[in-house]
């Protein structure tokens, strides 16, 4: 309600409005008036719509731009076009409530989009009418009096009596219900409003409109998914009802690369890639649902000081991504990670086969990757009061969880998934002092003593291409719940990820337990791309397995270290020397490898 009211209030000290084409959006808001009195209910739906959220801190950034206002915005949509959609939002209140009413609205993209109801797709005749100016007149007769029509010029259409129901001009909002014993609540699968992906406002919009077959397929693995949270999940399944209520479909995505999002302005919405299986779905759905609470807790309470302006904003690991994090960003996280955790300890038990090892897998690795993420909240100075103690029970919750060992296999793969993750990290983000490798360099070259060598201090340097976890995880999971299809996708996975292939062919080697060859390859892709950070993480984790521990640490500890120094002293000798010789010294340096 309060971001209505500053639209309306920015457009006016702007002396904006919603233009030649468009009535007053004080029209609009008469209209949404009229129909709050009629249902109070209809306009507070309405007002918690995630579209509206996201259209509001849109137009307002184009309001406050001030005189650098662009007649049309990134996508090319005139503002008077962005602040048609409160028209929309009013038209949508009144037809809902039965107000009688006429409005004028903004077609885009041959539509005219009534939010939580669907949309019109205007006839080619209408729409080339339409065109200039691009608005139709929507007239709501009265409740019970007939249907609504809509004119473009000469040409009228009438709205179905039924908003539910698809006709040849008419999407109704796809809804599916996903919990048997909540089917009076469905969630909604949003593909008709044009504020659906908050992307779009610094990306091009991915989210799709869908076909017949597609939407039943959403809606089938929505309902299989509420199924398995209703059976094995009860609080998570409480946590989804309470707070999600729309999905924006996105394109299919791999198995192991499913993208979702939240935004903290449209609150209960998710865009999800169409899964695989309902299982991932439902995880999935957890994992966003726990981010839309804390976006509403945080809309309420702060949790974490805010920084003076200008001040830049310290940046933390979070094994989950694979770029620096905010404190916001690893608290965040570690809530939607528990939420993870806890869905992958019941799952691991109800599962057999591969479906429970990588069950065990995810288990591992988020029950650790929370556990990290706690210690750095716990030991943070940017928590508020209440932030400490939403920390503090949320370690609580974790302790909570019984120890569980995790069978071997999928044990050492989680194992070496952390390792891998924090590896990557470093030698992507960190950077030693270039004085005090110099120093160890020379030590190293002169062949001292690698305990009585000098230490070296790493500053963090966020590398902006490098924000993605590193491929070798999705190969992890391909190794335990389709390992028939490991060399198929790791070569897949060459062609999206831009790996060279001798990289990948080392990361199948280390999958595949052939440690030699491994270390074999990795060396060789060193030859070649000696800076490349997978690789030296990589080649740590193919020397873990060689039984070479020494060297392994330093690899795996400090990577940026070693590979400072390796080259270094390429660059002073002009030969590469050996990096397995570089990581054993180094590995034996104390003062390098207690360093943190």
């Amino acid at each position: 309600m309060l971001m209505v009211r500053a639209v309306a209030e920015t457009a006016r000290e702007c002396a904006v409005d919603a233009g030649p084409a468009l009535p007053s959006l004080r029209i609009a808001l008469d209209l949404l008036l009229r129909a709050e009195q009629a249902r109070p209910d209809v306009v507070v739906d309405l007002l918690e719509h995630p579209g509206t959220g996201i259209w509001a801190v849109r137009v307002l950034e184009r309001l406050r731009d001030g005189d650098k206002i662009p007649h049309e915005g990134r996508d090319g949509l005139p503002l008077w076009a962005e602040l048609g959609y409160l028209h929309c939002l009013a038209a949508a209140a009144a037809l809902r409530s039965g107000t009688e009413g006429t409005i004028r609205l903004p077609v885009r993209e041959g539509c005219v989009a009534l939010p939580t109801l669907g949309r019109i797709r205007l006839p080619v005749a209408m729409d080339d009418e339409a065109r200039t100016p691009a608005v139709v007149t929507l007239r709501i007769p009265r409740a019970g009096s007939g249907p609504a029509e809509l004119t473009a010029g000469e040409r009228r259409l009438s709205l179905p009596a039924d908003p539910g129901r698809t006709s040849s001009n008419w999407q109704p909002v796809r809804r599916a219900a996903w919990d048997p014993e909540r089917s009076a609540f469905p969630l909604v699968l949003e593909d008709c409003d044009p504020y659906r992906d908050f992307r779009a406002q610094t990306l091009p919009s991915s989210s799709v409109s869908l076909s017949h077959d597609q939407a039943q397929r959403w809606q089938q693995l929505l309902r299989e998914a509420g199924q398995l949270l209703s059976a094995r999940h009860p609080q998570a399944t409480e946590l989804l009802a309470a707070t999600l209520r729309v999905v924006v479909p996105l394109p299919a995505a791999p198995r192991f690369r499913t993208a979702s999002a939240s935004y903290s302005e449209a609150f209960g919405s998710a865009l999800i890639s169409l899964p695989p299986d309902p299982v991932e779905l439902a995880v999935t759905m957890v994992h966003e649902a726990r981010h839309s609470v804390l976006n509403g807790l945080l809309h309420q309470l702060p949790l974490f000081d805010e920084d003076s302006p200008g001040a830049e904003d310290p940046l933390f690991y979070a094994p989950w991504r694979g770029d620096p994090r905010p404190l916001s960003g690893v608290l965040h996280g570690a809530y939607a990670f528990a939420g993870v955790t806890e869905f992958w300890r019941v799952e691991r038990r109800a599962l057999s086969g591969p479906a429970a090892d990588l069950a065990h897998f995810e288990y591992a690795v988020w029950h650790t990757a929370v556990g990290e993420a706690l210690a750095t909240l716990r030991t943070s100075a940017g928590l508020t009061e209440a932030g400490r103690q939403f920390v503090e029970r949320m370690a609580e919750t974790a302790d909570d969880w019984p120890y569980e060992p995790v069978p071997g296999w999928p044990g050492e793969l989680a194992r070496a998934e952390g390792a891998d993750l924090r590896a990557v990290w470093r030698a992507r983000h960190t950077r030693p002092d270039l004085g005090q490798v110099r120093v160890l360099t020379e030590a190293w070259s002169s062949g001292a003593d690698p305990s009585t060598a000098p230490g070296v201090r790493s500053r963090l340097r966020p590398d902006p291409q490098a924000s993605s976890p590193d491929a070798r995880g999705e190969l992890r999971r391909v190794r335990l719940a389709e390992p028939e299809a490991l060399l198929t996708r790791a070569r897949a996975n060459d062609d999206t990820s831009n790996r060279p292939s001798a990289l990948v062919a080392a990361d199948v080697s280390l999958l595949r337990g052939d440690a030699a060859r491994s270390v074999r390859g990795y060396l060789d892709v060193l030859t070649e791309y000696p800076g490349l950070p997978s690789a030296w993480a990589g080649l740590g984790l193919a020397l873990s397995d060689a039984g070479q521990p020494t060297a392994a640490h330093a690899l795996l500890r400090r990577p940026e270290v070693v590979r400072a120094v390796h080259q270094q002293t390429r660059e002073r000798c002009g030969r590469s020397p050996d990096p397995v010789e570089v990581a054993d010294w180094i590995g034996r340096n104390p003062a390098v490898c207690d360093e943190s």
